[in-house]
Parts: C-alpha cells; structure tokens; sequence
C-alpha cells in the first residue's frame, strides 16, 4: 500500500478524536502527503496495517531542534504502550543525530497527552489559551 495513504487512514480513522476535529484545520490529505515527503516518520504496524505514527521535522540544523507534528495510535492499539514507545524510539533517534532540542504542540484539551509527555520528562515551555507547548532538552 501507499504510505501517504495508510498515514491519511490513520488520521481519518482518530480525527474524532482532536476537539475540534484535525480534519477541520487541515486536509488530512496533503497534511500525509507533507508528513511523509517533510517529515522523519517512525512507524508501527500490525499484520499490514500501519496502527501508529510519529512525525518529527528534522529541519533545525543550526540550532538542532526538532519538532513534534503528529503522534497517532489507532484506538485499538492505545492498550500497547505505542505512544510512548515512539516517543522513546523518536528521543534516542534525535539524541544520536545530534539535536539538542524536541519540542511539541499540544491542545489542552487533550490533557491525556500532556500528562504523557511530561511523565516522559518533558516541561512546560509556554501556553496560550489554546495549547501547551512542550519540550525535553536533549543533552542532559
């Protein structure tokens, strides 16, 4: 299959769950389409089917930091531990590449999500009134 459109299965399939919905902020078809040609992507699959993605920019190369865009398990698969196990995959990946810095944007109403990353020692950079903004320091 198509990687482009396994990733836009996967968005379609927990749009629901962003509130409001990712599909009414962006086309879940050109956002996989930019994922996948702009983005370094760790994946997880299950009997053929892509079940879980992180997406990381990897394009910060004075400064070295990444930046987080999309982290999505299939709600069938939540039970397994995945998101962290990207999270973890995506950290030791940057750390050998020599980042410095991985930051993320989370809407706070998905408070789930922000308390993962900080359980994974990640600290409040800023916030607005929509969103935490998130970021782990690579080098300690």
């Amino acid at each position: 299959m198509n990687f482009p459109l396994e990733i836009e299965g996967l968005l379609k399939e927990i749009d629901g769950d962003f509130v409001p919905p990712l599909s009414s902020s962006v086309d879940l078809t050109e956002y996989s389409n930019k994922l996948y040609n702009k983005a370094t992507i760790f994946s997880v699959h299950d009997k053929g089917a892509l079940v879980a993605v992180m997406a990381v920019y990897c394009t910060d190369a004075v400064n070295r930091v990444a930046y987080g865009t999309m982290l999505a398990v299939a709600a069938t698969h939540r039970i397994y531990g995945l998101g962290p196990n990207l999270i973890k995959s995506t950290l030791d990946f940057l750390k050998k590449s020599e980042f410095k810095v991985f930051r993320l944007e989370i809407y706070k109403t998905n408070p789930r999500v922000i308390t993962l990353y900080r359980r994974l020692g990640f600290s409040i950079a800023s916030e607005t009134d929509t969103s935490v903004f998130v970021e782990k320091k690579l080098d300690e």
